[in-house]
This record gives structure tokens, sequence and C-alpha cells, in this order.
């Protein structure tokens, strides 16, 4: 996997601009459903699904994150997150020390995509589920990032951008993992980080202030979805 440095100095070049995030259904049902108390977010990022997480299970849950990137680790530990660093990717855990391992928007930056997904599929317990979410490029998707293996992405640092639900189906499977459930969402940016990436866009100066109550306005991304995909270790 790419070595931490780089994925540091993108940390500091595109900070995280969404903090709005909510508790993915799928998630929210697993959490209610599934026995035991362990959760893992690989590649948490800035530990936002951490916050959210945290939130739902009111402290009840033993919760830990993993970043490749220190500077993104440090950021979640700030907000007092328990989190993993690896320069290699590989998470330093036994096999079936989690009951839900997640990944949200993590599977499109990866090198080798097939064997992210059996790391996961490692990490969960048997009976265990793990949950991966990812962008869904649709037919006529366009944005205005490029990166040199996969075109026009939403990020310059996704290899890839999946545009069938059964591309990632086909991943989990070859891991052993049996599906359980899906979901398609609208994927949105706040207006005001949309804005923001703009602005960068056409070097133009960023605004200082920001207009009262504009933070909760969002726009969704034309032709663009998140796919989300439960799916259980057999016992």
């Amino acid at each position: 996997m790419t070595q931490s440095n780089e994925w540091d100095d993108y940390a500091e070049l595109y900070p995280q601009i969404d903090n709005e995030v909510t508790l993915p259904v799928l998630l929210r049902t697993a959490l209610s459903l599934v026995e035991g108390r362990r959760f893992l977010d690989v590649g948490c990022g800035e530990g936002t699904l951490l916050d959210v997480v945290r939130a739902e299970t009111g402290g009840s849950w033993d919760i830990t994150g993993f970043e490749i990137s220190a500077a993104r680790a440090e950021r979640a530990k700030e907000r007092g997150h328990h989190v993993l660093v690896s320069e290699d990717g590989k998470v330093p855990l036994p096999g079936g020390s989690a009951d839900i391992v997640a990944s949200t928007h993590v599977v499109e930056h990866v090198p080798d995509d097939a064997a992210y997904v059996r790391e996961m599929a490692r990490l969960a317990r048997p009976g265990g589920v793990v949950y991966i979410e990812t962008p869904l490029k649709l037919s006529g998707a366009w944005y205005f990032r490029r990166n040199p293996e996969a075109g026009w992405v939403l990020d310059p640092t996704h290899l890839r951008e999946y545009r069938t639900a059964g591309e990632v189906h086909a991943l989990l499977q070859q891991a052993g993992l049996e599906l359980l459930s899906e979901d398609v969402t609208p994927i949105s940016y706040p207006l005001v980080a949309a804005e923001g990436v703009l602005r960068r866009v056409l070097k133009r100066p960023q605004r200082t202030g920001r207009p009262q109550g504009l933070r909760a306005a969002r726009i969704n991304i034309p032709r663009y979805r998140a796919l989300g995909v439960l799916a259980q270790k057999p016992a």
C-alpha cells in the first residue's frame, strides 16, 4: 500500500471537508442486532464515523479505528478515539478481533481491493459482519478531478470507481463473506465545502466568513451514489 508519508501529505493538502456524517442505516441495524460489542473502522480518517458510532452506542461498545495516515489518526485521537496506525496497511490485530468491521470510502483508494476486503474478512469474528461503503459511478457521471489510472473521479487518489453493485458484491463473496443487504443513497457535500473546492480549482481566494445557516445546506453530486453493502462471515 502507498507509504503513509504520502497519505500525510494528502491529509494536509485535502483536509476532511465533511464533518456532518450520519450513521448509515445498515450499520445502525447491525449495531442493534449483532451480538458482541467490538467495532472496528478500517480507514477511519479523522474519526467522523467513530463519532457517530460512539453516539449511537452510548459508549457501550469497544470502538477502534485504523489509519495508514498518522496525521489523520492524530486528529481522530484528538476526538477521544483509540486508533491504530500501520504504514503497510495491515491492521495490527489478530483475526476475529471485531464483531463489526466497517470501511467507508476507502476501498476505492487501495491498490489491491480484493486483498483489502480479505483483510476486513480476517478481522471479523465468525458470525460477525463486514460493512463496506464506496462511491457508485453511474452512466454519464463526471467530476473535475483526475487520476491517471481511473480517469475523471471524485477524488484524485481514487484508483477506481465501481460502476455496478455487482463488482462490490464479488469482492465480498471472493473473501468468503455472505451478502446480507445493500443500500444506495445520494452522495452530497456541504455547500460551504463544495464552494471551497471550487475556489481552489478556480484559484480564487477563500472566504474568511460563513453566512448564517449555510453550514446545513448540501448539494448532491450528479450521477454518483454511495453504495453500502453488509455481509456476514460464516459462523
